[in-house]
């Protein structure tokens, strides 16, 4: 009996060797949780690397098109220059307006004149052509021309007349002084208004017969 007992190989000096289990047999479920893991996070650590990029090349193209500090001074004073320009330009204007409405002068045609008479007195026949035209502030120019209007014959009338009185050494005057204020006074006595400033006479001739 204890023979038998002697015969049983102790496990301890067992020499039959321990093999490891094989990928995929039931031995390895503790090892595959951390591959999964990885797997997971890759494409995350992909897309922020993507999401990077794209951040620095904005950023990179972004400080291409911002002015540097020299730039920037320099369209800043060519827009106060164009400002200031444009203020400037619209003081003149209004400067311009102003004098015109004070004191500017503007010119309006009285007519053109052909007119013919006898002088008793020198016994001959004068003959005279002319343009007429006078001088009114351009704040005045609007009733002027609507007056006018109204009283057109009664102005060319008056001129006519004034013309007919007058003989060859009014007509011969240089500066036909006389008759300008003859004609002056008749035409705003006319006009029912002193609007005319002065009168003038373009392509004046006269031919004594």
């Amino acid at each position: 009996m204890s023979d038998k007992k002697a015969a049983k190989p102790s496990k301890a000096n067992d020499p039959t060797p321990v093999v490891a289990p094989l990928a995929g047999e039931p031995g390895d479920a503790a090892a595959a949780p951390p591959k999964r893991r990885l797997a997971g996070i890759l494409p995350l650590v992909k897309a922020v690397a993507f999401v990077s990029i794209l951040v620095v090349v904005e950023v990179v193209a972004a400080s291409m098109f911002v002015p540097s500090a020299q730039e920037t001074e320099r369209l800043a004073k060519q827009y106060v220059a164009a400002t200031q320009g444009q203020t400037a330009s619209a003081e003149q204007s209004t400067t311009t307006g102003e004098k015109k409405e004070q004191g500017e002068v503007d010119e309006v045609e009285l007519g053109t004149f052909n007119v013919t008479h006898f002088n008793p007195a020198a016994n001959a026949t004068l003959s005279i052509d002319f343009e007429l035209f006078g001088a009114v502030l351009a704040s005045d120019e609007k009733e002027f021309h609507t007056l006018f209007e109204k009283n057109k014959v009664r102005v060319r009338e008056q001129i006519i007349m004034t013309l007919h009185a007058a003989d060859a050494k009014d007509l011969s005057d240089a500066g036909l002084g006389l008759l300008k204020r003859q004609i002056l006074e008749k035409t705003n006595r006319a006009l029912g208004q002193p609007l005319l400033k002065e009168v003038l006479f373009s392509k004046f001739n006269f031919v004594e017969r």
